[in-house]
């Protein structure tokens, strides 16, 4: 927003500067009505300084843009300017009040030291003027035109500096802007990361502890029914019994829920290993698993998205692909976890693929920062590849 708001005040400076000159060419061609030349004289004049006019308005004002671009079309501009300029002092030494607008203009719309020499060139108009005193003119001109060169320098460098410091501030903005990108990325995965953590150790707990002790009672209310002799208790007992098992099964679903089962005791590749061969050995479709790269632990959450994505692209294919061939590659790379699953299946077009289960897919990656890529077309078979972001490697 405050680089915008200074574009804006540049370009109404710009502006400003574009028709300063009409601010002195106006009065000047009203003081030289005053002269004592004929009606005819006037006219003729007012033309002349007209034509300056639109002569400025068009190359300048309209096109402002030509002024950095095009130089050429710059050096005909102030080279018209100059001779118009000097037939109208030469007609009334009333537009000798122009002649600063000229020292100003070298420097609007010459490039490098070109606008030096339009400023010596415009110094040699106060000659022209009629009546001048030669001698008196060229030791005024002595003093005034390095006076103006040094003033335009200095506007030059004053002019570089704010260029300088404006794109300084475009590059700490955009520094600053790509930092809050990146502090929001690490407050979602240390979130994240902290959220999983937390799953997995509740998950450890209530297998540990519930889940181990529903057990127990399962185990020891069984016994207690065998030896029981009377068949009231018996039928309190197994009524004990069942309760105990379907407490048993829920305590267990609410253990997958916070870390998939295949997870609890394995690590990821071997958890992906054991997906591909139970969907080979389930479907009869040969499946190749490979792993490239040194395994390393990764977070819980990454862990899981990876093993639901493999999970799910499986499935996809079993429904939908009639693949003959199915490759799983689980890569480990320097801060990363890649999953490609490929498949020589009937393929889809993947820009009108909306189902559920992609959806899901692209959110869960999207929130540990990670990426999906599908690559598909009818009867040409799919490639998934995801890539989760898991830090730096331990060495």
């Amino acid at each position: 927003m405050e680089e915008q708001q200074y574009i804006q005040r540049e370009q109404r400076w710009n502006k400003v500067w574009a028709l300063a000159p009409y601010g002195l060419l106006g009065p000047a061609a009203a003081v030289s009505l005053f002269d004592a030349s004929g009606w005819q004289h006037h006219l003729i004049t007012l033309a002349i300084a007209a034509g300056l006019g639109v002569w400025h308005w068009w190359f300048v004002v309209a096109h402002p843009q030509w002024c950095e671009r095009r130089t050429w079309l710059m050096a005909l501009y102030f080279t018209g300017l100059l001779a118009t300029t000097v037939l109208l002092v030469g007609r009334s030494s009333a537009f000798q009040l122009f002649v600063p607008a000229c020292y100003v203009l070298a420097f609007v719309t010459l490039p490098g030291w070109s606008a030096y020499i339009g400023v010596a060139a415009t110094s040699g108009i106060w000659l022209m003027a009629p009546g001048t005193d030669v001698p008196v003119t060229l030791g005024n001109l002595a003093t005034a035109t390095p006076l103006a060169a040094l003033i335009g320098w200095t506007i030059r460098v004053m002019e570089r500096e704010a260029i300088r410091r404006r794109e300084a501030n475009s590059r700490l903005v955009a520094m600053a802007a790509e930092n809050a990108r990146l502090h929001q990325v690490l407050v979602e995965r240390a979130k994240a990361a902290g959220t999983a953590e937390e799953r997995a150790r509740m998950a450890r707990e209530i297998h540990d502890t519930v889940a181990q002790g529903l057990t127990g009672i399962v185990t020891q209310l069984e016994a207690a029914e065998e030896l029981s002799p009377a068949d009231p208790v018996r039928e309190r007992l197994g009524k004990a019994r069942q309760l105990a098992r379907t407490s048993l099964v829920e305590v267990r679903r609410s253990i997958e829920a916070l870390r998939p089962g295949p997870l609890e005791n394995a690590r990821l590749a071997e958890a992906v290993a054991h997906a591909a061969a139970s969907w080979r050995e389930q479907h009869g479709v040969p499946t190749e698993f490979t792993v490239t790269g040194t395994p390393h632990p990764a977070p819980a959450e990454a862990e899981v998205a990876v093993l639901r994505a493999a999970q799910e692209a499986l499935s996809n294919i079993s429904r939908h692909a009639r693949a003959g061939r199915v490759d799983v590659t689980l890569s480990y790379m320097d801060g990363l976890v890649v999953l490609d699953v490929r498949d020589d299946g009937a393929g889809f077009d993947v820009e009108a693929a909306s189902g559920f289960g992609l959806t899901a897919l692209r959110e869960r990656v999207g929130r540990l920062a990670g990426s999906v890529e599908i690559e598909s077309a009818p009867g040409a078979g799919t490639a998934l590849s995801i890539a989760i972001p898991v830090g730096e490697v331990a060495g």
